[in-house]
C-alpha cells in the first residue's frame, strides 16, 4: 500500500542497519536487561506489574536509579514502558501473580521493535479505544518528516489532528500520557526512547520506517462511489466503531435501501468474513430494512442469515431452522481467522458433527481445517469475585471456563450474588467497557462479542457493576488457571466457596432482613439452572 507520499512502504529496504538500530535502542535495552533480572520469577500485582517493593530492583537492572516512592510499578514510565516492551516482544511472560523471563529471542529484530512500539503506545494511551498516544505519534513522525522548525512542531500536529478526522482524536490524544495537555514532548520523549527520533527532533532511519510503517496501515478515505464490494473487505477485521465510521463515509449522499441493496449483492459472491460483515451492516440499518432482508431470502448465501434476522421482528414460521443453524455455525467459524475461537464458536453450535451435517459449500474445508489445527487447550479460571467497599466483607469463589463470554459471566455473576438481574450492567477491563449491546450504553462493546480469557488473558483482574444508581461494584480477580487433560472435556460453573451475606438490591425496612445469607449449594442450584455456554 503506497504511503502520502506514493512511497510503499514494503519498497522501503531493511537492512542490516535498521535491524541493529532497532536491536540497539533504549527501550530494547531495557527490554531486555530487565528479562535477565526477571529470570525464574519475580512476583507481580494482580494488574500484572512488579510489586512496589521490587522496583529500586528492577530499574538498576536497567542501569537507572528509582527516584521517589512509587504507588505503583505502572506510574514509574521508565519501568513500565521496558515492561510493557518485553511482554509484548515474548522475553517476559505475566502469570497468575508471577512473570518469568522466556529464555526467547525474538526471530525478527524489526518486527519485535514494531510490536514493542505498538504496545507502549497503547500502554500510554488512556482514551477507551487505546490510540491516542498511537494517533499523536504517528501524526508527529509525520510532521517531523517535513524537517520543520521546531517551534512550529506542536501547531502543524495541532493542525493535521484537526484536519484528518475533524478533530475526532483531539480528546484521545489529549488523554494519551496523562499529562492534561497537548503531550507533543511526551510522544517525542517515547520516540526518543525507541530511537526514531535523534535530540534534535529530527527522524532517525528507525523514524522513517515507523513514519512509512504508520502510513502504510493508515485507513484509506471512503468514498460514496467505492463499490461494495472493496467495501465489505475494508470492513473486516475493524472494530465496531472503526466500521461504522466507515459505513457513514460510504452512506454519505446514498439511498440507503439501494446503498443495503448494493451490500446483499456484494455479499452473496463474497468471502465468509465479508459476508459477515455486510450482514452486520445491513443489520445495524434496523428495522427499516426488512424489505432487503426478505429479498435476500431467495439467495441461498444469505438466506440463512436473513431468516436469522427477521426472526426478530416477524412471525416464529421465520426463525432459523436447525438446518439453518449449522449453515450459521460454518459461517460464522470460517469468518474469524484465529483456530481458537473457530473452534469455541463450533462448540457453541454443538461441535464438529454440526459442522459435517452442515450444507454449507465450505463446511468440508472448516473441518479439515479445525482437525489440522486441533482442539485448543480446555482452561478453567478460578476468580474471586468481591463487592467493592462492602462491610464486613462479600465474596464468592468461581470456577469459569476460560472461552465463557461476558454476557454469560453477567448471569453466573447475578447467580452468585443473588441479584435479580432488574438493572443495567457493565465490565471494565483496562481502558474497556463492555455491556448489553441492547440497551446502546455510552462508550460499551458488546459484551456478548467478547471471552472472559481475551479480557484476562494473563490473570489480572476486572471490574463488575450492577445497578447504576446503586453502583455495587464487583472486582473479579483471576486466583488461578487450570488445563485439562481432556479437550473436549465439559466445564460445570460451580461456586466452590465464599464469605458473607449479600446486600439485597433495592432494599427496604419494610422487606425485612437487608442481606441474603452465603448458602454455596443454593448458589450452585441456581449456576445449575442457567443456560451459559460450557466451552
Amino acid at each position: 500500500m503506497p504511503t502520502a507520499d506514493g512511497r510503499s512502504f514494503y519498497a522501503l529496504a531493511v537492512t542490516d542497519a535498521l535491524v541493529e538500530a532497532a536491536d540497539g535502542c533504549p527501550m530494547m535495552r531495557r527490554a531486555v536487561a530487565l528479562a535477565g533480572w526477571v529470570g525464574d520469577g519475580r512476583p507481580v500485582t494482580s494488574k500484572g506489574v512488579l510489586k512496589p517493593v521490587d522496583i529500586p530492583g528492577a530499574m538498576a537492572a536497567m542501569g537507572l536509579v528509582a527516584s521517589a516512592r512509587a504507588r505503583t510499578a505502572a506510574d514509574v514510565e521508565a519501568l513500565h514502558r521496558p515492561w510493557v516492551a518485553a511482554q509484548a516482544v515474548g522475553l517476559v511472560e505475566v502469570r497468575i501473580g508471577r512473570a518469568v523471563a522466556t529464555g526467547s529471542t525474538p526471530a525478527d529484530g524489526l518486527e519485535a521493535w514494531w510490536a514493542a512500539l505498538g504496545a507502549v503506545l497503547r500502554a500510554e494511551s488512556h482514551d477507551r479505544e487505546g490510540e491516542g498516544a498511537s494517533v499523536l505519534c504517528r501524526t508527529l513522525l509525520a510532521v517531523l518528516a517535513g524537517e520543520p522548525a521546531l517551534d512550529d512542531v506542536e501547531d502543524l500536529v495541532n493542525e493535521r489532528l484537526h484536519d484528518a478526522s475533524g478533530g475526532w482524536y483531539i480528546g484521545a490524544v489529549y488523554q494519551a500520557f496523562r499529562r492534561g495537555v497537548m503531550p507533543v514532548d511526551a510522544g517525542a520523549q517515547l520516540l526518543g526512547e525507541f530511537g526514531a527520533v535523534d535530540e534534535g527532533l529530527r527522524l532517525t532511519a528507525l523514524g522513517r520506517w515507523a513514519e512509512a510503517r504508520f502510513a502504510a496501515s493508515a485507513p484509506q478515505p471512503v468514498s460514496a462511489d467505492l463499490p461494495a464490494t472493496d467495501l465489505l473487505e475494508r470492513l473486516v477485521g475493524l472494530a465496531e466503531r472503526e466500521a461504522w465510521d466507515v459505513v457513514r463515509q460510504w452512506l454519505a449522499g446514498r439511498d440507503v435501501n439501494q446503498a443495503a441493496a448494493e451490500v446483499m449483492s456484494a455479499a452473496e459472491q463474497a468471502r465468509p468474513a465479508a459476508r459477515v460483515a455486510g450482514m452486520d451492516l445491513v443489520g445495524g440499518l434496523g428495522e427499516a430494512m426488512r424489505p432487503v432482508w426478505r429479498s435476500a431470502l431467495k439467495r441461498p448465501m444469505l438466506a440463512p442469515h436473513a431468516r436469522a434476522a427477521l426472526a426478530t421482528w416477524e412471525a416464529p414460521d421465520r426463525a432459523p431452522s436447525e438446518a439453518d443453524h449449522r449453515w450459521l455455525a460454518v459461517e460464522y467459524a470460517l469468518a474469524v481467522e484465529d483456530a481458537e475461537e473457530a473452534w469455541h464458536l463450533v462448540d457453541e453450535f454443538g461441535g464438529l458433527p454440526v459442522v459435517t451435517a452442515s450444507t454449507h459449500p465450505d463446511a468440508g474445508a472448516l473441518l479439515e481445517a479445525l482437525n489440522a489445527a486441533g482442539p485448543p487447550p480446555r482452561r478453567v479460571y478460578q476468580l474471586k469475585v468481591s463487592l467493592v467497599n462492602v462491610r464486613p466483607p462479600v465474596w464468592r469463589r468461581l470456577r469459569v471456563p476460560a472461552a465463557l463470554r461476558l454476557d454469560a459471566l453477567h448471569y453466573v455473576i447475578q447467580a452468585a450474588f443473588g441479584w435479580r438481574d432488574d438493572h443495567l450492567h457493565l465490565f471494565e477491563a483496562g481502558h474497556q467497557r463492555y455491556a448489553d449491546a441492547d440497551f446502546e450504553l455510552d462508550d460499551c462493546d458488546d459484551e456478548s462479542g467478547v471471552r472472559l480469557a481475551k479480557v484476562l488473558s494473563g490473570g489480572g483482574a476486572m471490574k463488575y457493576v450492577y445497578d447504576m444508581g446503586d453502583w455495587w461494584e464487583h472486582r473479579i480477580t483471576v486466583e488461578r488457571v487450570d488445563q485439562l487433560d481432556d479437550p473436549a472435556a465439559d466445564v460445570d460453573i460451580v461456586c466452590s466457596g465464599g464469605r458473607g451475606d449479600a446486600p439485597i438490591e433495592d432494599w427496604n425496612p419494610e422487606d425485612g432482613p437487608h442481606t441474603t445469607p452465603f448458602d454455596v449449594d443454593a448458589i450452585n442450584r441456581r449456576l445449575t439452572a442457567l443456560f451459559v455456554p460450557s466451552a
